[in-house]
Formats: structure tokens, sequence, C-alpha cells
């Protein structure tokens, strides 16, 4: 997610010219907003961490940005695991234990509320549109005509993996191998992919359209983060800076709206498009406000990428980067793979859930590598009660220590390894199919949510994954690049985690291998 000023420089190498740097603007600001904040929002009733004092609040703050995770746990050490605040550049958000999930779990949003809690933290308002979240009909339409027609997307999630991992990792004329940054790579062929899905072959190949879709993808968290910095006066203003200087969300929906338009217009000359895309699916239930602006329309296809280009190419990244330091594991993996295909005569739903030891892979990532040190934030609506009696005053949000809950020795067994099969021999040990499953929701991980906002595309993503990971696996080997042996660590911004940019891996073509003959049944 890290934005480069070389990036958006002119042809004379030059940035656009103002009086003043936006560094010194934003250095300034963000020292005035923490120290306003501080004097207007200090009533929790609850111990804090840091350093006391409007200083000892501003120090802190600013320390949260390169220490998040060092204050959390330093919080929880010195409260004992009890709620307490963590000041940030944003807010004082109120940190609270595992044992309140069920909180979560049963939430209808009257007392302790998502969908504020995620308007706030992304600024939905300025880096995509309000509106999504008064009238979520996409969220029904994911839950229920996307997960009906999975099977119609599998050939098409297929075809454009084949193609997009052939010319990423074709080696030049005479050599045996590429090396490619992975998570970089990673990015773009989620993008590509999802896009099949999501807009059809035409703008899922348009690099102009990819280059746009991933930039505002990639700005969404930290603009988010840097909004809230400054009081919501200042926040269109900055939000205009920003995306003038680094793009955002206008770039895209202008090259997509073309396309948008030509779709509408079938639409009303009665074509019926096969196969179907996540987009028309979109367009068949979007109210006439939309039909009549695409821009809206496109606003919404956006904000789906967002989620899923993140999902994909973050979950999908960590995992080859452990895939490529084994052997023996991955010769097992393969095995499943090849059998579950053969079984099935292809690829189809049922040789997807027989991938048991990838999707514990796939799982495994995502224990290891929670994406957020806090994270199911929730605003308080309503002054809401604890497992332990405390009591949240309305007007903050909560979040929950992820580590905490991914990394529970009670619950995993030598949860700081990353285990491959962990996920597949419980399976086997508690004799339930659904339990460990990619998608599955549950207290004990919580990669896609919990409770009724649960993401709705997971099922989607899983399979998604499946294929993308289960083809590089049969037709290329992937090691680390300079013969390094360990993962590379993830790089820290401020509470999120994310893969290693500058990391790469070799690929070679396994030619002439079993998993060439697979297809689509």
């Amino acid at each position: 997610m890290a934005i480069k000023r070389d990036d958006y420089c002119d042809k004379g190498g030059a940035m656009e010219q103002s009086p003043m740097q936006p560094e010194t603007i934003f250095a300034a600001l963000t020292l005035l907003a923490a120290a306003l904040f501080y004097l207007t929002h200090n009533g929790t009733g609850l111990p804090r961490v840091g350093g006391t004092g409007p200083i000892g609040y501003i120090l802190t703050a600013l320390r949260s940005l390169i220490s998040y995770e060092e204050l959390l746990n330093e919080g929880w050490q010195k409260f004992g695991g009890k709620p307490f605040v963590l000041p940030t550049m944003a807010e004082q958000l109120i940190v609270v234990g595992p044992e309140n999930l069920d909180l979560v779990r049963t939430s209808d949003d009257s007392v302790i509320n998502q969908p504020i809690s995620t308007h706030e933290l992304f600024q939905v308002a300025h880096t995509m549109n309000s509106k999504h979240w008064t009238l979520p009909y996409h969220t029904t339409v994911i839950r229920t005509e996307l997960t009906r027609a999975m099977s119609s997307f599998i050939p098409e999630v297929l075809d454009e993996t084949q193609l997009a991992m052939a010319e990423a990792f074709s080696p030049k004329s005479g050599e045996k191998s590429v090396t490619v940054p992975l998570s970089n790579t990673m990015v773009h062929l989620s993008a590509r992919i999802i896009n099949r899905a999501m807009m059809g072959t035409t703008l899922c190949r348009n690099e102009d359209y990819l280059r746009e879709i991933i930039r505002f993808a990639e700005t969404v968290v930290p603009y988010g983060q840097i909004l809230r910095w400054f009081p919501k006066v200042f926040r269109p203003r900055i939000y205009l800076l920003l995306s003038s200087l680094f793009g955002g969300k206008q770039a895209p929906i202008k090259t997509m709206l073309p396309h948008l338009k030509r779709l509408l217009a079938e639409r009303e000359q009665g074509v019926e498009r096969n196969p179907k895309t996540i987009c028309d699916f979109l367009i068949d239930h979007a109210p006439s406000e939309e039909i009549a602006n695409p821009e809206l329309l496109a606003m919404r296809v956006l904000s789906l990428n967002f989620g899923s280009i993140h999902l994909l190419s973050m979950v999908g990244t960590f995992a080859i980067f452990h895939l490529a330091t084994l052997t023996s594991e991955v010769d097992d993996i393969r095995k499943e793979i090849i059998d579950a295909l053969e079984s099935e005569g292809g690829y189809t739903k049922s040789s997807l859930s027989k991938m048991r030891k990838l999707v514990s892979t796939l799982r495994e990532a995502a224990r290891f590598y929670p994406l957020a040190f806090a994270g199911l934030p929730r605003f308080v609506v309503e002054p809401a009660t604890l497992a332990d009696g405390t009591v949240i005053p309305a007007g903050y949000n909560i979040a929950f220590p992820l580590k905490r809950i991914h990394y529970d020795a009670i619950v995993y067994l030598n949860p700081e390894k990353f285990d491959c099969f962990r996920f597949s021999n419980l399976r086997e040990e508690d004799e339930s199919d659904a339990k460990h499953q990619f998608a599955t929701v549950g207290k004990d991980l919580v990669l896609f949510g919990l409770g009724r906002h649960a993401c709705p595309g997971r099922f989607f993503a899983s399979m998604e994954l499946k294929i993308v990971l289960s083809h590089l696996l049969l037709h290329y080997e992937v090691s680390l690049a300079d013969g390094a042996k360990e993962v590379p660590k993830p790089v820290v911004l401020s509470s999120n985690m994310i893969p290693n940019r500058s990391a790469s891996v070799v690929i070679t073509p396994r030619l002439g291998q079993a998993g060439q003959k697979f297809r689509v049944l």
C-alpha cells in the first residue's frame, strides 16, 4: 500500500507546484488535530496506554503510527487484559478482549454498530460513496445470486488464471525461470482475475483500467487513516489533494463508464448476456437512481473491487511465500489437488471442496497474518456492557486484538508456528467437514468478520483462491529469490500488516506434469 511520490511526477520530474509542500501541511495540521482531539475527547473512564497529559497523548498517538502492535501489547500486559484506551491520530480506540466476541456475534447494530464504524474507518463519504451503505443491495446480490451462480464462474476464473499466469510467469527465451516481486504480481493477477468475474474480458485485460483499479484499492486504507486525523470540515479538500497527487476513484470510474453505459443500453434492448458477470447481477437489482446515473453503479463496482483485491492478493501472497520454502508439504498438496480433479473430471465445486490441504494452507495464512492488529471494529451507539461488567460509553469505537484470537494457545497448538496442515488435521480429528473450511466464520479465526456482517462474498473468494493456488502449484515450481530460506517478514503500516513488497520469488514452469490436462468439466 506504499505510495511513491516518484510515480506521480510530471514529465519534468517535478510535483505539482504549491506554496507549501503537502508534507509540511500534513505535519502542522496533524499536531493541531491531535491536540484538539485530546482536549475535546477524553471521557471513556477507562485506563489509557502511553504517556499522560496532552503531550503524552500526542506522543503516544504519533507512536501508534510506527509501533501500533507494541502499544497494543503494552496495554494488554499493563491492564491485565481488561479494556483500555489506545490513543491514535484518529481517535481514542477502546481495546476489548476476545471474551467479548459474542457481543459482536449476536449484535443487531442497535448497541454496537458495524456500518458506522466501517464508514468512518475508510472515510467512505470521500473515498467511495455513502449511498452504498444506506442501500447495500450488493450484499444481497452477492449472498444470493452470486452464491447460486458460482459454478458458472469457475470456467471464467480458471481461464483468466491460466492466461494471466502464462503471461506473468513465462521465462524469456533461453531461460528456464522468471523472477518476480510476488506481492505486486499477485495484486495485478488478483485484479485481473477478479474483474474477469466482475466486468468480463474487455476490462479485465485493459492495463490502464487495472492500473487505476489497483491504485484505487491501495489508497482507500491510507486515505481513510489520513482523513481521520483532521476535523471533518477539512476532509473534502484533503481528499481532493490526496487524490490529485496519488490517484483515487475518478480515474477508474472514467474508464469504466463507457462499458457500463453499453451494458445498460444492451439491457434496454433486451440483450441477454451469457455468461453473466457480477456487474450484470448488480444491474439486474440496481435501483432506478443508479440506472439513471451509471457513475453510482461504477462506484459500487469499485467498492467491491477494493475488498476483493485486498483479500485475494494478501492471503494468496502470504500462503505462496510459505509454500516457496517447503517441499514435501507442496508434494502432498499437489497430490491431493490431482486426486480431486481426477475424481471429478476437472474443476468443479465438488473437486474444489476436496482440496483440503490447500484450504488448510490458505486458512493458516489467514490465521498467521491477521492483516490488522486490532480488528472487528464496532461503533458504540448505546452504552455497551462487556462480559466483565465494564460499561463502554457511547460515541467510541471498540476493537479486538486479533493476535490474541488467532494465536490463542488454548485453541491452537504451537500457534507461533506456521503449519500448512493445521486445519486439515483438525478436520480429521473433529470429523467436521464444515468447521475448518476457508470460508467458515467463528470466534477462533475472524478473517471474514463475525455475526450478521460476516463477508457475504467469502465463498466466492474461497473459490477464486483455490483455483489460483491450485493452478499455480500444478503448473509451476516456486522458490524464494536469491536462495533465501526464510519467509519474508510482513510490512507493518500503523495498525495494518501487509506482505513484503520488495521480496521476490523464482517461478519455473513444470512442463509435462499431470496438472496440464485439467480444465473444466
